[in-house]
């Protein structure tokens, strides 16, 4: 994903965005059904990164499709999906029919996107889109450090709501309060300018993570996650609004923001697992002030370009 989000974001603007979310769900659509045929570890290892080629085609392109006069729509709606997908894959409990269930809804995906209006416009981007990245680092900097905490989190929270004496139930009913709140206040701010989005994102993020750090009690992290899913609204909704708003290749940056969430997710965990070492609420501060950092970063990059 992190590799696939990159390069097919500047082919959305080179080729057409279209086509690649087509191709980008056609693709995720087989993948997902042949993880049905797994057989040993090779196999896992080759369809897992096919999977996450599949997958990172999609995001730039198609919020390069919908433009940045209904983002908050948009991107209240992917948290939408992934709120009913962690249900609907505890419901379904088999593997086999989560499998067959997520390649058809891929492939209703697909069959959507032939519907989807395209102003057909051709971009020319260079195969490394420096300038693009150098242009919003204000932007993709915060991101990855902020991220990168929550990602370092995300690897032992399970493990750390145990200690606090939550049972799976509880757990899963914790985790579906966050893109429950996501859905809510992505459609909330969308008025709001992007680099406030920013600041309140980051700022509410630190706060979240130091409430984990000094929760008493697990009932506690209810309002925790409602705060998260606030924080990641406002940072996701204006980091989006803002790369649409200021780059023509849009499919381009917010495939650079999506290969970034990914990088984040290989570098908070191996990140997390040091800290650990040293007591997960430890990492949990340790969080905290990274959100901090990012928040100051932006301030300072704000500062900068202006």
């Amino acid at each position: 994903m992190l590799f696939s989000s990159t390069i097919f974001g500047r082919l959305g603007d080179t080729v057409g965005r279209k086509k690649v979310v087509i191709l980008g769900f056609l693709i995720s659509g087989v993948v997902l059904f042949a993880h049905n045929f797994i057989g040993d570890i090779s196999s896992l290892y080759v369809l897992r990164g096919l999977a996450g080629i599949g997958s990172g085609m999609i995001p730039g392109p198609l919020a390069a499709l919908v433009g940045s006069g209904s983002v908050g729509i948009f991107t209240a709606s992917g948290s939408f999906g992934f709120m009913v997908a962690s249900i609907l894959a505890g419901v379904l409990k088999k593997d086999f029919i989560i499998f067959t269930t997520a390649a058809f809804l891929c492939f209703i995906g697909l069959f959507l996107s032939f519907f989807i209006k395209e102003q057909k416009k051709r971009l020319s981007v260079p195969l490394f889109p420096y300038e693009i990245i150098k242009k919003n680092i204000d932007v993709y900097l915060p991101y990855l450090i902020r991220h990168s905490a929550a990602s370092a989190i995300w690897a032992v929270f399970p493990i750390y709501l145990t200690t606090l004496g939550v049972d799976k139930f509880r757990i899963g009913i914790l985790y579906a309060v966050n893109p429950l709140m996501q859905v809510t206040f992505m459609l909330l701010p969308a008025r709001l300018k992007s680099s406030r989005l920013i600041t309140t994102g980051l700022v509410s993020s630190s706060l979240t993570f130091l409430g984990y750090a000094v929760a008493p009690h697990w009932g506690y992290l209810i309002g925790l996650q409602a705060l998260l899913g606030f924080s990641w609204a406002n940072l996701y909704l204006g980091s989006m609004k803002h790369l649409l708003k200021h780059n023509a290749e849009q499919s381009t940056a917010t495939g650079v923001l999506n290969s970034i969430f990914g990088l984040s997710g290989i570098i908070g965990p191996l990140l997390g697992g040091l800290v650990t070492f040293f007591g997960l609420r430890v990492l949990l501060y340790f969080s905290s002030f990274l959100a901090l950092c990012a928040f100051i970063i932006s301030r300072i990059l704000k500062g900068r370009a202006g």
